[in-house]
């Protein structure tokens, strides 16, 4: 069941959705966001600056985000020095958001569209993950940003991520907390359940 913290930011999408697309600054980044791509910043979470906090030196890195959105993850690790980033999202219009706003930076990105890591090839010293966190049934898949039944998209990414890492990789899941329930929780024990590297996993919520 989809809870009203969830209910009222779907809401919100589907409002600004309809006056088409609007511009947001965060940290000297100005980011376009495209209708039913989820907002870099919300009420709930600043977990779109937590990358850019941690990783402040991306020198000769490789990095991966996982469900780009608005690009915003992919544009501060370019801008922290990476050497390439790949940034990936199963919804098309999303693909475009990201590279309208990495144009709009100034910075290099790879945008494609891809199902988690079914069109994505090579190893990365880092991948970034913002998959939705909410574990609920959603028939709109314009919201599986936001809600992921069963979990079904974290079970694949600590299924598949080890083929895509570099040895000493890690991987950065960053959630925003649309959810009274313990979302968190339960994320990490299916983590450590699957991912066999879990001293490499971090989630910023």
């Amino acid at each position: 069941m989809v809870k009203m913290i969830t209910k009222n930011f779907m809401k919100r999408i589907r409002d600004d959705a309809e006056k088409g697309v609007y511009r947001v600054a965060l940290e000297g980044v100005s980011i376009d966001v495209f209708p039913y791509v989820f907002p870099p910043q919300s009420p709930f979470s600043e977990s779109s600056l937590m990358v850019y906090d941690q990783f402040k030196d991306l020198s000769n890195k490789k990095v991966l985000d996982i469900g780009s959105g608005t690009g915003i993850q992919s544009i501060y690790a370019a801008r922290s020095g990476a050497l390439n980033v790949d940034a990936v999202d199963i919804m098309d219009y999303a693909v475009k958001c990201t590279k309208h706003n990495a144009k709009l930076n100034g910075v290099e990105i790879n945008s494609y569209q891809s199902d988690l890591f079914s069109n994505v090839e090579g190893r990365f010293d880092l991948i970034i993950a913002n998959l939705p966190i909410v574990e609920a049934e959603e028939g709109d898949l314009r919201f599986h940003s936001l809600i992921d039944p069963e979990f079904e998209y974290h079970r694949r990414l600590f299924e598949e991520a080890s083929d895509y890492l570099e040895a000493n990789g890690r991987i950065v899941l960053c959630h925003a907390n649309l959810s009274d329930d313990d979302e968190f929780g339960k994320l990490e024990k299916l983590a450590h359940r699957i991912f066999r590297r879990e001293d490499f996993i971090d989630m910023l919520a």
